[in-house]
């Protein structure tokens, strides 16, 4: 496999099949040098520089919680003040109540408008609903 990274060429095509190759025979360390290699003498084909991405070192990002946030706060405001929306949308915070609106698109343009730590609970409460809250329980009557 040395000598398919140290043999000098110009060609797209015969870099693209090495490429392929190696990538092919899980040397994904040996293409990255050759995709470079490419680059380096001048080969910057549509799909050189599409193997130059697919073969780019992954990037490491960080999640947070948000995406799976406890809403225990938001269950609790609905089972509170719930019956004073009915018929309503509104968005929802852990503090409380951000925005309502008989229209889903003015509580999202209002929501847009705000600074927020987390994704607020968009919810619409049915007229025939009335929440209770038993502890962490909430029954739909």
């Amino acid at each position: 496999m040395a000598e398919l990274l140290r043999k000098p060429t110009k060609q797209k095509s015969s870099y693209m099949k090495r490429i392929r190759d190696l990538v092919e025979h899980d040397c994904v360390q040996g293409a990255r040098r050759l995709v470079a290699e490419a680059i380096r003498l001048g080969v910057q084909d549509e799909d050189i520089l599409l193997w130059q991405r697919l073969l780019a070192s992954p990037k490491i990002l960080e999640f947070t919680d948000e995406l799976e946030p406890d809403r225990t706060p938001e269950f609790d405001w609905l089972a509170t003040h719930g019956k004073e929306y009915l018929g309503q949308w509104v968005a929802l915070a852990e503090d409380g109540l951000l925005a309502h609106s008989l229209q889903l698109a003015e509580v999202e343009a209002a929501v847009k408008t705000m600074t927020l730590n987390r994704f607020p609970l968009l919810y619409y409460i049915q007229a025939e609903h009335v929440y209770i809250g038993i502890s962490s329980d909430y029954k739909v009557l």
